[in-house]
């Protein structure tokens, strides 16, 4: 059995990073998830564009799909408010902010769900690292 790592760049509208305003959401493009995946990491940054204040937060959600479960034909994912709460990123301690956190694997895919909490505009950036068994 071989063991080996893959990283990937989550992407938004097929970019590398996406700039949040105040006081909104966005959505990753689609993550899918390898078959032969036995770990995870996602990795998840934020960089605010001025000076940040208190509440200047940002939280990272794992949006999952499984597939399609009222056969529709499409494959569906979590909703943002019963999505699986990653981490929460407070740019007035450290800016930018940076964070590690094991996911689980055996869903089929999932975006990531990006939610400014701040006044003022904020980069926010993802990377997934897959340990792979062939």
């Amino acid at each position: 059995m071989a063991v080996s790592k893959t990283n990937q760049q989550v992407k938004f509208s097929l970019a590398s990073f996406v700039s949040v305003s105040a006081d909104s959401q966005v959505t990753s493009d689609t993550i899918n998830l390898s078959t032969n995946s036995v770990a995870a990491q996602l990795t998840v940054k934020s960089d605010h564009t001025g000076s940040p204040s208190s509440g200047d937060t940002v939280d990272f959600y794992i949006l999952y799909s499984t597939g399609d479960p009222d056969g529709a034909g499409v494959d569906e994912y979590d909703t943002p408010g019963h999505a699986l709460h990653v981490a929460i990123l407070d740019l007035n301690i450290e800016d930018p902010a940076q964070k590690t956190v094991d996911i689980p694997v055996s869903a089929k895919a999932f975006k990531v769900y990006v939610d400014n909490n701040g006044a003022s505009t904020v980069t926010c950036s993802t990377e997934v690292y897959e340990t792979l068994v062939s």
